[in-house]
């Protein structure tokens, strides 16, 4: 295996600890996540796709990613800015 394969797995591995951290901290143990006709997902089954890093779990990871960097861009207070 060479540096960079390593390199993107330990990413792999951060994100996923990064994400399941922030469910852990944030999400109510009451609150479910909606997903259409496939009925939806409590915080532990969340936590179950993003470790398990299948398609459920590649999509919630990728929207705290995506949550995260409008957070720290400033796009999200930009949006929250103009609501009113």
């Amino acid at each position: 295996m060479s540096n960079q394969d390593d390199s993107e797995q330990n990413i792999n591995k951060k994100k996923i600890e990064l994400v399941v951290a922030r469910i852990q901290a944030t999400i109510s143990p009451n609150l479910k996540l909606a997903r259409g006709i496939d009925g939806s997902l409590d915080k532990e089954n969340m936590i179950e796709h993003v470790k398990k890093g299948d398609a459920i779990g590649q999509r919630i990871i990728q929207s705290h990613l995506n949550f995260m960097r409008a957070q720290s861009s400033g796009q999200l207070l930009a949006k929250l800015n103009t609501v009113q």
